[in-house]
């Protein structure tokens, strides 16, 4: 069974999950994969637009299915170390960050999930440790479709239900 990653963490607007993991490639290359049509398509889904015409959009993709498109805005870019956008769509609006840094042949990845006031992080938190071992999957080179969502939910719900609940 899969551990968790991540946790909160205070954010400027309240409480945030933040998943990070070590990897060994390089930060061009995680980069890629979490920024452009051609990384995010082995994974997690398709980007299309561009960021010029204002006109991004983004679809997970599950089992085959494209979801429907949610309008995606970048807020900050400095490649290849720190993104942070929103994406809206039937399910809200959500604040996420990609974060990379590197030190000794190492690099880190965080993942970031501004939580707002309706947001589950008992589903959020296990969804986004599963994609985020997608991702690394995926830049391995190996069949992203081995790592299973139920591996990941609900067995790592109880790490990421809030303390208050």
């Amino acid at each position: 069974m899969p551990q968790p990653h991540g946790g909160f963490e205070p954010s400027p607007t309240g409480l945030r999950i933040a998943i990070e993991r070590k990897v060994a490639f390089d930060l061009e290359k995680i980069w890629d994969a979490f920024t452009t049509p051609k990384g995010l398509e082995p994974w997690v889904g398709v980007l299309r637009g561009s960021r010029e015409a204002g006109d991004l959009q983004f679809s997970m993709v599950e089992g085959g299915q494209e979801a429907s498109p949610a309008n995606l805005v970048i807020h900050r870019c400095r490649a290849p170390h720190e993104l942070s956008f929103t994406t809206d769509s039937e399910y809200g609006a959500w604040n996420l960050g990609l974060e990379l840094s590197r030190q000794d042949g190492v690099s880190t990845i965080r993942f970031i999930h501004d939580l707002g006031m309706t947001d589950d992080p008992s589903t959020i938190g296990p969804g986004w440790e599963y994609y985020v071992q997608r991702a690394i999957v995926s830049l391995e080179g190996g069949d992203v479709e081995s790592v299973k969502w139920d591996d990941y939910y609900p067995a790592l719900a109880p790490a990421y239900t809030r303390a208050s609940e």
